[in-house]
């Protein structure tokens, strides 16, 4: 399993859809296993290590290791 969070600079995520659409835009191909949401960022975790798509510099997608 691989494990991102997606941080946007300076914005909020609307936390009131569950899974936000931003990740459709990240990861078009792609469904999550799990997805933990705040305003402040989102938790995702795939069965397999994806690519996200590249949507400027204030989405920020890091990669979490997995125990």
């Amino acid at each position: 399993m691989t494990t991102y969070k997606i941080t946007l600079l300076g914005m909020t995520l609307d936390n009131s859809v569950n899974p936000p659409a931003i990740l459709n835009a990240l990861f078009p191909n792609a469904s999550p296993l799990s997805v933990e949401l705040s305003q402040e960022s989102c938790i995702v975790t795939f069965a397999t290590p994806q690519t996200p798509a590249n949507l400027g510099p204030l989405v920020i997608v890091t990669i979490i290791p997995n125990p």
